[in-house]
């Protein structure tokens, strides 16, 4: 409570300290600033992150040709002679497939693999190679 000065009795205004004036909370319009910059760095940050997702789907067609596929192709030509096409590995003549899912029949784009066999780069074997969306071509040659 607070005494009225000149008759020392309470009035009923309340009086705020600054400390209970700042824990009320903020305005809308100091709100409305803090989420355009919150929108304008997230923007910004965003914008960035499309170089470092392009890279590592590069890394992964790179590491799918030299190692998945490498492998998968190997066992199945051990057992019946080279592919004719990558779908044998998910339906060879007999056993388990070599690849498990459709989708390792697709690059990180959603594109189908190209194989060749007998292949152009790799004449006495196969080549196995997709185009990134920047034209770039990735092959199994690049690392031979």
């Amino acid at each position: 409570m607070n005494y009225d000065g000149d008759m020392n009795q309470p009035n009923n205004k309340p009086v705020f300290s600054t400390a209970v004036r700042a824990s009320r909370g903020f305005t809308l319009v100091e709100i409305l600033i803090v989420l355009a910059l919150i929108g304008i760095i997230a923007g910004l940050a965003i914008s960035g992150l499309g170089g470092i997702f392009s890279d590592s789907q590069e890394d992964t067609a790179k590491l799918w040709i030299d190692v998945t596929s490498k492998t998968a192709i190997t066992m199945y030509q051990t057992k019946f002679g080279l592919p004719k096409s990558l779908n044998d590995l998910r339906n060879p003549p007999s056993g388990r497939p070599f690849l498990e899912k459709d989708s390792d029949l697709e690059d990180p784009w959603g594109m189908p693999w190209v194989y060749v066999q007998p292949g152009t780069q790799n004449p006495h074997s196969y080549d196995l190679s997709t185009t990134t969306p920047d034209g770039r071509v990735i092959g199994n040659w690049d690392t031979n």
